[in-house]
C-alpha cells in the first residue's frame, strides 16, 4: 500500500501548479477549495483553507515493499 505524502504550501504555489496541472475536478466545501489534479503523471489533490494556506496531498514512491519480520 502506498503512503501519502501531505505538505503545506502558499496560494502563489497553487496557482503556479494549477498552471502546470490538468484540472481533472474542484469543487467547494464549506468555506475551502478542492482541487483533483494530474501534474507529471501523478493525482494529486490540493485544498485551499480560507486562511491562505493550501494543503497538497499526493501519493508517496515505494521505494523497496514493506515485509514483516517473522520471528523464529
Amino acid at each position: 500500500m502506498k503512503k501519502l505524502n501531505w505538505q503545506v504550501v502558499s496560494g502563489t504555489e497553487l496557482s503556479q501548479l494549477l498552471t502546470q496541472s490538468s484540472l481533472e475536478e474542484s469543487g467547494a466545501v464549506g468555506s475551502a477549495t478542492v482541487y483533483h489534479l494530474s501534474h507529471d503523471g501523478q493525482e494529486k489533490i490540493a485544498i485551499s483553507l480560507p486562511d491562505g494556506q493550501v494543503m497538497l496531498v499526493e501519493l508517496g514512491d515505494v521505494n523497496k515493499p514493506r515485509r514483516r519480520r517473522l520471528e523464529s
